[in-house]
């Protein structure tokens, strides 16, 4: 089935993909959904984000028309430098210089989750470098300079297309949450430490005070964090299941995080 693309100034392009955690039949239907709206629209390679799916995955077709499926890519090295003229389906009408290395080296999964190893180069390890892009957010225009950023926006505007590059869009407001949660328990993990020095009582309840906000501010912002992500994503992501199951994860990291830190503080800190 041929799935929509995002186009430019659809901002759901900068969102960051999650990595793929479960190799089913929904990965399996996507993957043939991107190849059809790849032949549609007469193109090489799609990333998942392109069709407003934030996975990190990558279908592309090299020059003899074999199709590659990459999931959970990564980059590992590179060599040279090179600029390639690029274009992109969310920019219509587009082409730019863009920086690139003359040859990748990288690891993907395979659609049931086995390991692989790939280098590239050329023009298909141009397209694989512009597609990876893709799934840590933006496009190949966040490598252009402010000038010629606004020259590109002034051409898309002709065309009908009014909007701006916001480099930062792809930091989402959630990671605010675990910002202000992984200093508060930094804080309170440091002071465990204290008994080992001469401190006096008096110093050592009042660390233990901190602890007890640092445990209850911290638990707020955890359930912040996860109401939060749940409703950024109904908003603006084309959610999957393991969307909510990346949150949750995360919102019982830091849960667990900040119980071992409080039992520690209790047991090390409280002298009631």
């Amino acid at each position: 089935m041929i799935k929509e693309l995002i186009l430019y100034p659809d901002e759901r392009i900068n969102i960051a993909s999650a990595d793929v955690r479960h190799f089913d039949d929904e990965l399996f239907t996507l993957i043939n959904d991107m190849k059809d709206t790849i032949e549609f629209h007469h193109a090489d390679g799609l990333a998942a984000i392109q069709v407003a799916i934030p996975l990190s995955l990558v279908v592309a077709k090299d020059s003899d028309g074999e199709w590659h499926e990459f999931i959970n890519p990564r980059i590992l090295r590179v060599k040279g430098k090179a600029t390639s003229i690029e274009t992109s389906l969310y920019l219509p009408h587009i082409e730019e210089e863009i920086p690139r290395h003359e040859h990748i080296n990288f690891i993907y999964q395979d659609r049931n989750g086995e390991q692989h190893s790939m280098q590239a180069h050329g023009e298909f390890g141009f397209m694989l470098q512009r597609k990876f892009d893709y799934t840590f957010g933006g496009t190949f225009a966040n490598k252009l300079d402010r000038k010629s950023k606004k020259r590109v926006e002034n051409r898309l505007s002709i065309n009908g297309s009014n909007g701006e590059f916001n480099a930062s869009s792809n930091i989402s407001k959630r990671e605010y949450f675990k910002s202000v949660i992984s200093k508060l328990l930094f804080f309170e993990g440091i002071f465990l430490f204290t008994p080992l020095f001469n401190i006096s009582k008096e110093t050592m309840q009042s660390l233990y005070s901190y602890s007890i906000f640092a445990t209850i501010a911290s638990l707020i912002l955890i359930v912040g964090y996860l109401v939060y992500a749940k409703y950024e994503a109904s908003r603006v992501i084309s959610c999957t299941g393991c969307q909510v199951v990346s949150f949750t994860a995360v919102a019982i990291k830091y849960f667990v995080i900040t119980i071992i830190l409080f039992t520690g503080s209790y047991f090390l800190l409280n002298t009631a």
